[in-house]
């Protein structure tokens, strides 16, 4: 059979990829703005492998100014809610195209969900899973909460109560908008022994919930906090009830911090699978972030310890009485591969860390956040990262092999190159939010992040991938104004060279390498696509490939070698003499 090398970078321009510049700069911006005080909020953006962009968040809405606009266009009316200056959190799934083209909407106009809270995970079908926590809008518990599709379909959800709750919602969308499932979660709101003062006849919030990933067989994971028992349906009718350990003297005061780890695994129709709890005592052990890449599963929390150990497993996990970061890696089954607890420390008797990432890059895993604490690694102290002073919160960046978790490099965003002083003070509240390499350039990393300060806001900034030593021409402040925009969540789509990301701000926002200005009516969220530095685009230089149109669809990966069950990632897929290259 005759063979041929094919130049997937040369098929990379025929399909029109960009040409990419030395310095990143802003394609696009566009609010999405729920015209009210302080109720607009991004929680997730995710990349199809077509290029389609799903952003997921919760927008506000009142009685006297219900509707949430997308690019200054109405884009749909949200509950009419009247209480004061606070308002309604609304479900929202935006689908565009790469230009920012509105494709379709998925909203809700009842139920007040809760910002920053759950995420989405695209599904081998091209359509999306979506966490989210919600209860009833305020005075309307006599009411069934209610979501809409793209077609404007109605999905309803069967709920009245005397009093609001929070229940876990997971949802199952198509790549066409369709609403092809919806599951509720319930937590008991049955008080335990030590409930007091406002809360000794009705836990109203007992979980905390964080991001979602699905598996290579469409599996979803979801991390979460309990604090009281939780009861998941199965496929056969049946349930499974959860019990925490870690709750016995909490008040039922939702700002307590308490109860249980719980990473919880779904099937692909939303029913429950299996579970990743820890068996022993401390104050607090929570699940925060969870992502699947190279056939594992990823989780991040942290654990408040009471002296005691933990088990995750057969995997001992000794935190301090201090607030100690948790990493660990598990198969699909759930069970752990390897699992590290960072002891912590105060500094200047603060501790705390908060708006935390987890990514699988190049082969290690990178954990981001916002953190007033020092914490090290459990097997060799002296590898430790920690901010600088106990009053503004400092980003901070760690690498970890992903093999075992074994500390790999750190730094701190007060102590590195790019802190300076002066009017563009860069030393404020800081967060270092997400990371993105090329996995062909693995030398070099981007971290993305922001400084509360209007003349740097959201940034990118390059550091070498194995010392995390700071490239210093590398630094570029990519949306900036917003009176302090704070950067919420981004998405790398190495295909094509560019990424997607959101700010929030209450002012005129200016974008990199942009004429124009982009002002909220009160707090918005700015969705911006930006076209990546030069060597951002993913591409293999050569593939062996047939001229037989009659083969089978194959897989390779970027270096060109054949893959024959594929997980999630970059591959240039084969079929007879079409050739192309997809995320999966």
């Amino acid at each position: 059979m005759k063979k041929q090398l094919l130049s997937i970078f040369a098929a990379s321009l025929s399909l029109g990829l960009a040409a990419q510049t030395s310095s990143p700069l802003v394609e696009w911006g566009k609010l999405i703005d729920g015209s009210t005080t302080a109720g607009d909020q991004s929680t997730d953006v995710s990349v199809d492998r077509n290029g389609n962009v799903y952003w997921f968040g919760t927008y506000g809405s009142t009685e006297s100014d219900p509707d949430v606009n997308y690019d200054g266009e109405y884009l749909y009316t949200g509950a009419l809610y009247n209480a004061g200056n606070s308002q309604n959190g609304n479900f929202t799934l935006l689908k565009t195209d790469a230009d920012g083209n509105k494709l379709w909407t998925v909203y809700s106009n009842s139920g007040d969900f809760a910002s920053n809270v759950g995420g989405t995970a695209v599904t081998s079908d091209g359509g999306m899973v979506v966490a989210s926590k919600v209860r009833h809008t305020d005075g309307m518990t006599d009411r069934n909460l209610s979501l809409f599709d793209a077609a404007g379909n109605e999905t309803v959800v069967e709920w009245t109560c005397e009093r609001r709750y929070y229940r876990m919602m997971v949802t199952k969308i198509s790549a066409d908008g369709e609403i092809e499932w919806n599951r509720m979660v319930d937590f008991s709101t049955e008080p335990g022994p030590k409930a007091s003062g406002n809360y000794a006849e009705f836990w109203a919030e007992s979980f905390n919930l964080g991001t979602v990933a699905v598996d290579d067989n469409d599996n979803i994971y979801l991390a979460i906090n309990y604090k009281n028992p939780v009861t998941i349906g199965k496929a056969d009718g049946s349930s499974v009830t959860l019990v925490p350990e870690n709750n016995k003297s909490w008040t039922g005061d939702p700002q307590t911090a308490c109860g249980d780890f719980l990473l919880l695994g779904l099937d692909s129709e939303g029913y429950y699978r299996n579970s990743l709890t820890f068996e022993g005592s401390a104050s607090v052990a929570y699940c925060q972030k969870v992502i699947y890449a190279n056939g594992k599963l990823y989780a991040q929390g942290y654990i408040t310890g009471d002296g005691s150990e933990l088990k995750a497993g057969d995997k001992t996990l000794a935190p301090t009485e201090v607030m100690s970061p948790l990493v660990l890696c598990a198969d699909t089954n759930l069970v752990p591969v390897w699992a590290k607890c960072f002891p912590g420390e105060k500094v200047q008797t603060k501790n705390g860390f908060q708006n935390c990432g987890l990514e699988f890059v190049n082969g290690a895993l990178w954990f981001v956040g916002q953190y007033n604490l020092k914490f090290s690694d459990p097997d060799n102290p002296e590898l430790y990262v920690s901010s600088s002073q106990g009053t503004l919160r400092e980003g901070f960046v760690v690498k970890l092999d992903a093999a075992d978790g074994s500390w790999l490099a750190a730094r701190n965003s007060r102590d590195d190159e790019f802190c300076q002083g002066g009017a563009f003070a860069k030393t404020g509240l800081t967060g270092y939010m997400s990371v993105i390499a090329n996995p062909e350039k693995a030398d070099v990393v981007y971290v993305l992040g922001y400084v509360m300060n209007a003349n740097v806001g959201v940034f990118m900034r390059r550091y070498d991938a194995n010392t995390l030593v700071a490239d210093l021409d590398g630094e570029y402040n990519i949306v900036t104004g917003g009176g302090a925009p704070s950067f919420q969540v981004a998405a790398y789509d190495g295909p094509r060279g560019v990424c997607y990301l959101t700010a929030r701000g209450n002012k005129a926002f200016t974008m990199l390498g942009a004429e124009e200005s982009a002002a909220p009516a009160g707090w918005g969220v700015l969705a911006t696509k930006v076209k990546l530095p030069a060597g951002m685009t993913t591409g293999a230089s050569e593939v062996e490939i047939s001229s037989d149109a009659a083969l089978p669809e194959k897989y390779y990966n970027l270096q060109g070698i054949e893959v024959s069950n594929p997980g999630h990632g970059v591959y240039i897929r084969r079929q007879g003499d079409k050739v192309s290259k997809v995320v999966l």
